[in-house]
């Protein structure tokens, strides 16, 4: 977990930096609001991770589950489309997916600055997850 948390300090410092370098304007944001987000973030993903793969007996089947697992949620969250195009039945399920709250938030949070109080239920969301697959495994 520690060395997840290390790369992700590296991964976001470089798109950081080449959206910094790209646009040449310097991220407006603090770091310590990014940087906790980032971490919300990393955690509940890492314990859904460890969700998935203490339910499997070979590398190979948690490479399938966790593909099972994410694609739909790449799909529908809003990574590649917009999750508003989805029908709305489906939005309920959508808001409570922990991709789709990070999005959210980070969407929120990086160009129209606003405070971590105003992305709380997306903070919610997250730690929601992070508490659920942690207790689950």
């Amino acid at each position: 977990m520690l060395a997840r948390l290390l790369l992700l300090v590296v991964e976001v410092g470089v798109l950081l930096g080449f959206g910094a370098w790209y646009s040449r304007s310097p991220c407006a944001v603090p770091c310590w609001k990014l940087a906790a987000l980032c971490v919300l973030g990393s955690l509940a993903f890492s314990a859904l991770g460890l969700l998935v793969a203490s339910r499997a007996q070979t590398i190979e089947a948690v490479s399938g589950l966790m593909n099972t697992v994410m694609m739909p949620m790449w799909i529908v969250s809003g990574v590649f489309f917009s999750a508003q195009r989805f029908p709305g039945a489906l939005q309920p399920a959508i808001r409570a997916l922990s991709l789709t709250a990070l999005i959210d938030a980070l969407r929120a949070h990086m160009p129209a600055r606003r405070r971590l109080a105003q992305v709380a239920p997306q903070l919610g969301v997250l730690g929601c997850g992070w508490w659920f697959a942690s207790r689950w495994r």
